[in-house]
């Protein structure tokens, strides 16, 4: 058994013919969708003084979620702004500063509370942690002193510092008295030459 197409008779093909632009346009209801808003699409002028689409350079990021994706656009919760240089925030210590090279004391990566600094001199923004947001705080060592506030710069990397504000003083890195090694020979060097006049000559 042969099939067949069937054949389109000759009124039906100039009927289709006469509809094909009809069928190109849209329909009746169709509506245009309404144009983007404002902005879209574009960055944002993240500061004044500073071109479009462009990011401040001139200000010390804070830590490492300044490279988080993308795609985490949370905004950064300003909580003051200074003209004074960013170590002007409060007390170092450098026992927190070691601590926090060394990953021991810090603040989270999703700590966006920051100090802006933005005068001439120490231009910065540093991570905040104050008494009522303990959370946000890295401290596996016990370092951290009821009422104190942390400021942080460079959180998380090798480069980090940190400062605080509070009645405390900063704590010291200073060795304890105390030792287990024995006491220090003082005819140890006399000895020791000695001995290597001593040995055989070649």
């Amino acid at each position: 058994m042969i099939l067949r197409r069937p054949r389109i008779g000759p009124a039906v093909a100039a009927f289709l013919l006469a509809a094909a632009p009809a069928l190109a346009d849209p329909p009746i209801d169709y509506k245009e969708p309404p144009p983007d808003p404002p902005g879209s699409g574009g960055i944002g002028q993240p500061d004044p003084g500073h071109l479009k689409g462009t990011i401040p350079d001139r200000i010390i990021p804070p830590g490492p979620f300044q490279r988080l994706p993308a795609i985490d656009e949370t905004r950064w919760v300003i909580l003051s702004r200074s003209e004074q240089p960013y170590w002007t925030v409060g007390k170092a210590d450098p026992v927190l500063t070691n601590a926090c090279q060394l990953g021991d004391f810090g603040s989270l990566t999703l700590n966006r509370m920051v100090v802006r600094f933005e005068g001439p001199k120490g231009r910065a923004l540093l991570q905040v942690v104050p008494p009522t947001h303990r959370h946000l705080l890295i401290d596996r060592r016990g370092l951290s002193r009821p009422g104190e506030i942390y400021y942080f710069l460079n959180t998380g990397l090798s480069t980090c510092e940190v400062w605080f504000a509070g009645k405390g003083a900063p704590r010291s890195l200073t060795a304890p008295a105390g030792t287990s090694l024995p006491p220090p020979d003082k005819k140890a060097l006399a000895k020791r030459k000695a001995q290597i006049k001593s040995w055989p000559k070649q």
